[in-house]
């Protein structure tokens, strides 16, 4: 019998198997720490903002600086990965990272906070875009789609965890200590990657990194941010705010040429000429618009208007990401069977509507159905993420799919940060927090439903053909 006679296939030694777990285990720390400042951060604004007696404009800032930097710079710390090498960039990014966290923790006021908060962001970046490179390169075959998957379940880990630890940590300890918590998962992470992360020559050494797209991006998206806030905070009667954003687009413009004529550019502009790759990345900045500014939203509902403690708040949060995370587990089936464009609008409907009920809810200060409607907006956001992804990959080829990913991840990072500044600066507008959270919960609904507009008319159907870039 064949099967009696078959060899099997050699185990692989104890010493590599170590390895492989071990770097499985620093690149999770690494993801879990900078995606739990994503999330954690939004459950303390109140008591930040208390304690530093800043306004809610203000305070909106200490959220979103970190969202900016980290989205602006994702693309250009993945170069720098390549150039210098990835176990480099991975390790100075915790190192940098932790740094900063110290520096949040000790902050004296709000403009030190926020400039931490950036730092933040800078090196969350560069541990996030590195640690899923070390995750490629280490592993091959069936063990990296493994792997990735496992990776990607921590970093759902962390949204989930975010608002019910940052809860916490305000009632018990303060809000210092949702900084100081990154610091023992840090130097645990630096201590293992120390050992495990490969430090060997780079895969690009001597390649050029675009340092100009690099600036202007950041440049660029900050000028915006700010504009878009200021403007929304003085419903539009802001002089500085349309000088912002006049700077912002301004960048845009600029960073658009550089990339036309860059050696080496960040963003290779002739992607966007498939309409399913820019539809979708265009649906999934919406949709970071929509979630994350639903984030940030909650969590000042259930503590300025429900009246709730932190920890309290926190686990009212956190369904948003349940019903995120129990859906997104079928859903790349669901896109595999039926093609992208029904469940990405289909989700992104589903998660309109559910804004809407957030809004509605809030308005009579119902809580209950709050949390009700934003499980269900979960659920919308949990269908539509991997379809929008799969688009993203698929229009462009396997040999671009890096690169693909890592736009689409980008585009996504810039909807969260404008979409906490837009709707901060909407709050900050009106006449009482309660008021200015239901405005803008029901301006976060209409963003969704642009979003799934946006999906039905660009992305592919099942039987239809993505054209390549």
């Amino acid at each position: 019998m064949s099967d009696a006679t078959a060899v099997p296939a050699p185990a692989r030694p104890a010493a590599a198997r170590w390895r492989d777990r071990s770097m499985l285990l620093v690149t999770c720390v690494g993801l879990f720490v900078t995606q739990l400042d994503l999330t954690v951060v939004n459950i303390g604004v109140s008591a930040v903002q208390a304690d530093l007696g800043t306004g809610t404009s203000t305070a909106t800032w200490v959220v979103a600086a970190y969202f900016v930097s980290y989205a602006a710079c994702m693309l250009g710390l993945g170069e720098l990965g390549d150039v210098l090498g990835r176990g480099r960039v991975f390790l100075a990014g915790l190192l940098g990272f932790t740094l900063a966290s110290a520096a949040c923790a000790l902050a004296p006021g709000a403009a030190v906070l926020i400039a931490a908060r950036a730092v933040q962001g800078v090196f969350g970046a560069a541990v996030l875009v590195s640690s899923l490179s070390l995750l490629v390169h280490h592993f091959d075959g069936p063990g990296r789609a493994r792997v990735i998957g496992l990776w990607s379940a921590v970093a759902g880990l962390a949204l989930v965890a975010g608002p019910t630890l940052g809860g916490v940590l305000v009632d018990g300890l303060g809000w210092r200590w949702m900084f100081w918590i990154n610091l023992p998962i840090c130097l645990a992470g630096m201590a293992l990657g120390a050992r495990v992360v490969p430090l060997g020559r780079p895969p690009a050494a001597g390649r050029p990194v675009d340092w100009r797209g690099q600036a202007l991006a950041l440049g660029a998206l900050t000028g915006v941010a700010l504009g878009v806030e200021s403007l929304a905070a003085a419903r539009g009667a802001s002089p500085a705010g349309w000088a912002a954003l006049a700077l912002g687009l301004l960048l845009a413009a600029a960073f658009l040429a550089s990339q036309r004529t860059a050696p080496a550019p960040l963003v290779p502009l002739a992607l966007f000429r498939s309409r399913p790759f820019g539809g979708a990345n265009a649906a999934a900045l919406l949709l970071n618009f929509g979630t994350l500014g639903l984030l940030f939203l909650l969590s000042l509902y259930f503590v300025r208007v429900a009246g709730m403690e932190e920890g309290m708040a926190g686990l009212c949060v956190a369904p948003l990401f349940a019903g995120y995370i129990a859906v997104s587990t079928f859903a790349g089936r669901a896109a595999a069977r039926w093609g992208s464009r029904l469940p990405a609008a289909a989700g992104l409907a589903v998660a309109g509507v559910a804004g809407a009920a957030v809004a509605l809810a809030a308005a009579d200060r119902h809580t209950a159905p709050v949390v009700a409607a934003a499980t269900l907006c979960g659920t919308g956001i949990g269908l539509t993420l991997p379809a929008l992804i799969a688009v993203s990959v698929g229009a462009v080829g396997t040999e671009r799919a890096g690169l693909a990913s890592g736009l689409n991840n980008t585009a996504r990072q810039i909807g969260g940060s404008l979409g906490v500044a837009t709707l901060g600066g909407i709050v900050a507008a009106s006449d009482s927090t309660h008021t200015g959270i239901v405005r803008a919960l029901a301006v976060n609904a209409a963003v969704y439903l642009l979003g799934a507009w946006i999906s039905f008319t660009t992305l592919p159907g099942r039987s239809a053909e993505e054209p390549r870039c």
